[in-house]
């Protein structure tokens, strides 16, 4: 009891009763207290709902109201302020009901004294002090487990409820207390009482609480709650078990989000076992933390096998095992994916196999690599199936190479039997043409000859005229021996000379030819180039020949340009010289004459003829077309190549090639 003073309401309409009552409060002194009257009971209960009373001492004969219903009216309207019954009889009976009803006690006129009055008062003050600060404990209590999310009960030990909290309440689909307490799961939920019971007996028996254990409840409205409930033993001050405490926690989200996470994992699982390729999870040291049917028939070990937790060293020999195991160690500690990489691998069993691999790090939800997931597909077969078509493809290309060849050559062959067919008739015809005009031309020759002797003084124009016959019966005499050189049988004298020399000696024999100071010649021949095996008279003729035409060609100046050297082949073209020529090969040292001109070239469309007999470019009586068929000729006969070709800065150039 404090030592503040309180205030005491006394509902009194007899005023003797009220002084000998006012004297009685006025000896208590601690603590110290005031007393107002009010003689009828609406008048009590008016003062009291303003709330300035600590007590109120209850006669139950009021003017308004008489007897028992007194008291109950005003507990009615006011049963939060202590009350002490004051009664005009000495009945035990209604002293007891009343306390029952709420009253903190009930005292007899008849045989009240001021000390029973005074300690009455202070009982009633201090007990309803304990009741108000356990009425505001039960309200804190009760407000804590009524917003508590988590379902709160509190059974007996016939497991029947004694209290439940506003989740409960609403899970239940009740409004109040009194429509739960009493009852227990045989009435809510009476699929799974047998198994609550059960557990509660156990808790009750041995004292032990059970964690958090999964319930499956089937609702009043037909749905499904999953819960998860703790169970623990509730005891009395004596610790004696009385009944049992329980925390259920609705879990039926968790439980649906853990039947769908199942369900993908599931899913999940059946799709990658279900894959041809070998599939792999590592932690950030290398552990397998996942895998597929496929990689476990790679690691040699039996689909059901546990392989989580282990490593490749567990499956491979070190070698192996150290190179997979860098392999990964390079993507988690970079953290950057390896895509579709072509790799050599071997599997537990030795046999070697290409595999086409990505592999990606393995992220947590703060972007930290912890580990990598890696794909590989199996394309050994499509390796081995692309090195068969690729050598297939070679082979075939080497056949189709040589088919083409051969038909080439074959088709070359062909060409050069007719041409050689043709120029053997033309050769011949040639060579009889030639023997039967020599003669008359000889005689012809004579004739002019004999007239020029003659003295014709009164014609002037006979020596011109005799001069004009003798020229052209030399041209012919020339076209003869052209023909006859073009017919004649092929046979060489070949010994080793020095080309550089033969060069010299044919650029003096074309001296006459270059006619005024219009005309330069250039030589760059190489001092060192090897000796040549040839005829020295006739590849004379060549570069006479040559030579010859590169001055017509030039006119009256020009710079004719003769260029010698030596020079290995790194790559050569089709063969151009006739059937007893020999290809050039990879390797082969030849010897390289060019002949360059500053005159106006050969036209595009004529360069694939000039080489044909009695083919020229020169206007007619100005050459027979036989000089460079029969250069051909020669330079076929000692193996070699020519080629003549117009130059970008203009002119002509002429390329002779020997074997070395």
């Amino acid at each position: 009891m404090t030592d503040a003073s309180f205030r005491v309401l006394l509902a009194q309409d007899c005023a003797t009763d009220a002084c000998w009552i006012e004297r009685a409060v006025a000896q208590m002194q601690s603590p110290s207290a005031s007393m107002s009257r009010a003689a009828r009971l609406d008048e009590a209960l008016s003062v009291v709902a303003e709330g300035c009373v600590d007590l109120v001492l209850l006669n139950l004969t009021l003017p308004d109201s008489d007897g028992f219903e007194t008291f109950e009216k005003y507990i009615e309207h006011v049963p939060h302020v202590p009350v002490i019954v004051l009664s005009g009889i000495d009945d035990e009976e209604l002293a007891v009901r009343t306390v029952h009803a709420g009253a903190q006690d009930c005292i007899s006129k008849a045989s009240m004294d001021t000390h029973l009055l005074v300690r009455a008062m202070r009982y009633a003050i201090e007990r309803g002090h304990v009741e108000q600060a356990l009425a505001r404990q039960r309200d804190v209590l009760q407000s804590l487990l009524d917003n508590i999310p988590d379902r709160v009960f509190v059974k007996d030990r016939e497991s029947r409820f004694i209290q439940v909290n506003r989740t409960m309440l609403k899970m239940f689909g009740m409004e109040q207390q009194e429509d739960v307490v009493g009852k227990s799961d045989f009435d809510f939920f009476p699929d799974i009482a047998p198994k609550t019971r059960a557990d509660e007996l156990r808790v009750i028996e041995t004292g032990e609480p059970i964690p958090g254990q999964i319930e499956r409840k089937l609702l009043p409205d037909g749905g499904v709650s999953w819960t998860l409930t703790t169970k623990l033993p509730l005891r009395d001050r004596e610790g004696r078990i009385i009944g049992i405490t329980g925390i259920s926690r609705d879990v039926t989200e968790l439980k649906k989000m853990e039947e769908e996470l199942a369900a993908e994992r599931n899913l999940l699982r059946s799709v990658i076992n279900n894959l041809p390729d070998p599939i792999y999870v590592k932690d950030a040291e290398g552990h397998y933390m996942l895998d597929n049917v496929a990689h476990t028939r790679f690691l040699g070990v039996p689909a059901e096998s546990q392989i989580v937790g282990k490593t490749v060293f567990d499956f491979f020999p070190t070698a192996v095992a150290e190179h997979f195991h860098a392999s990964d160690a390079a993507i988690i500690t970079s953290g950057t994916p390896l895509m579709n990489h072509e790799e050599i691998a071997t599997d537990s069993t030795g046999n070697r196999k290409w595999l086409l691999t990505t592999k990606v790090p393995l992220r947590d939800d703060s972007d930290h690599v912890r580990g990598l997931v890696c794909i590989g597909r199996d394309i050994t077969e499509q390796k081995l199936a692309d090195e068969r078509v690729r050598a297939v493809n070679v082979d075939l290309s080497r056949a189709l190479g040589e088919l083409q060849k051969a038909h080439e050559d074959l088709h070359s062959i062909q060409l050069q039997l007719i041409e050689a067919e043709k120029m053997k008739s033309i050769g011949r015809l040639a060579a009889g043409v030639a023997h039967e005009v020599k003669n008359p031309l000889a005689i012809i020759t004579m004739g002019v000859d004999y007239l020029g002797q003659q003295n014709f003084s009164d014609d002037s124009n006979v020596p011109m005229i005799l001069k004009d016959m003798s020229d052209a019966v030399q041209r012919a005499d020339d076209v003869i021996k052209g023909l006859l050189d073009f017919s004649a049988p092929r046979k060489l004298e070949v010994s080793e000379e020095d080309l550089n020399a033969v060069i010299k000696q044919s650029l003096l024999l074309v001296r006459g030819e270059m006619t005024g100071d219009g005309f330069k010649v250039v030589k760059e021949l190489d001092p060192d180039l090897p000796r040549v095996k040839l005829d020295r008279g006739k590849i004379g003729q060549v570069f006479v020949n040559l030579f010859t035409n590169a001055v017509h060609a030039m006119g009256k100046s020009g710079t004719l340009l003769v260029r010698s050297y030596a020079k290995q082949l790194t790559g050569v073209g089709a063969n151009i010289g006739d059937s007893r020529s020999e290809s050039f090969r990879v390797g082969d040292t030849v010897i390289v004459v060019e002949v360059d001109d500053t005159g106006p070239g050969v036209p595009e469309d004529k360069l694939t003829k000039v080489f044909e007999p009695f083919f020229t470019t020169k206007p007619t009586g100005k050459g027979t077309g036989l000089g460079l068929s029969v250069t051909r000729s020669i330079v076929d006969l000692h193996g070699g190549t020519i080629d003549i070709r117009n130059r970008p800065e203009g002119g002509a150039r002429i390329t002779v090639t020997f074997k070395g």
